[in-house]
């Protein structure tokens, strides 16, 4: 009976060791590696591995922030990077920190629809495919004192918060110094922009009250190289493809629970929240970050024109 039992245990144990052998292992070198960035790798590659049964296995490492574009698609299969970043590779990549554009969730994903496919031709010169996109959390506006309008601005000292790694970043102040603050160091602004959500602790130490202006939401790029996707076959680039798709439905979801329960932690802290801009403060951001919108749409040219027109007209606002 001892002999009976071992034959059969034997080739389920063979079976294993020899699916282990054959798993093909794909790199992913996460380049910003921020909460939301760290989430969308690993769900990433719990989707691979799932939809792959097991056959695909993608290892998830963080690579240092400054990779030259151009070396990306040679230093890994997979990479996941701030898009942003690499806006003067291809300036569509810096849409999504072009300030109050979108200035709702739902004005974000039609804007995300419309630029998709110029991201993925863009990638595509690049040697890059565009596998998945997840948003940041979207930048607001932290004060010393309550906002009720954009009146409340004028004189008052403001600074950006936490660095960025968005080539558009240093104009970013630009549609406040236009609405009258004053530039200030961090440590003496009575107003402060955050770039999502980094640093309530401190932040909920040194402001009484938060607005969600919804001055930017950045987007992350997941992608592969094109020559490693061009070698697979074609049920692993169906997975690949799959797992993205999944992986992007799934963040753009996620991102407005995060936002909500930000929301109520900050509040628990003794800030008052503003979930909205109070009074005229957001039209007032619009008509103000105008030109930084201008100045990225004549950076893009033609296709540039047709985004804005595009978008524009699908969410019904002139500017």
């Amino acid at each position: 009976m001892r002999r009976r039992s071992l034959l059969w245990v034997l080739p389920s144990s063979l079976l294993a060791s020899r699916a282990r052998a054959d798993r093909k292992t794909l790199h992913l070198a996460c380049y910003y590696d921020h909460a939301l960035g760290a989430q969308a790798v690993h769900l990433f590659a719990e989707k691979v591995m799932e939809a792959s049964s097991g056959a695909i296995e993608v290892s998830v490492e963080v690579a240092p922030p400054t990779m030259p574009f151009e070396m990306i698609r040679k230093a890994s299969a997979l990479a996941n990077y701030c898009a942003p970043m690499y806006a003067r590779f291809a300036p569509v990549f810096g849409l999504s920190a072009v300030p109050m554009l979108a200035v709702t969730f739902d004005e974000a994903d039609a804007l995300h629809g419309i630029a998709r496919p110029y991201y993925g031709a863009d990638l595509a010169r690049h040697g890059q495919i565009l596998l998945a996109t997840h948003p940041w959390r979207p930048a607001a506006l932290w004060s010393t004192f309550r906002i009720r309008s954009s009146i409340d601005l004028k004189g008052a000292e403001f600074s950006l918060g936490d660095p960025s790694y968005s080539d558009q970043a240093a104009t970013w102040a630009e549609p406040f110094v236009r609405l009258g603050v004053r530039r200030a160091s961090p440590s003496t602004a009575e107003l402060m922009l955050s770039n999502g959500y980094r640093g309530n602790l401190v932040f909920a130490q040194q402001f009484a009250a938060f607005t969600e202006i919804f001055f930017t939401v950045q987007l992350s790029f997941l992608t592969v190289s094109k020559a490693v996707f061009d070698a697979l076959s074609d049920a692993e680039r169906q997975v690949l493809v799959a797992a993205g798709r999944e992986t992007e439905r799934t963040l753009w979801k996620r991102i407005r629970e995060f936002v909500a329960r930000d929301q109520q932690e900050i509040a628990a802290r003794g800030v008052v929240v503003a979930a909205d801009p109070p009074g005229d403060l957001g039209e007032a951001l619009r008509q103000a970050a105008e030109p930084e919108i201008q100045r990225w749409v004549d950076s893009l040219g033609t296709d540039g024109a047709s985004i804005l027109t595009d978008y524009r007209r699908t969410i019904g606002r002139r500017y």
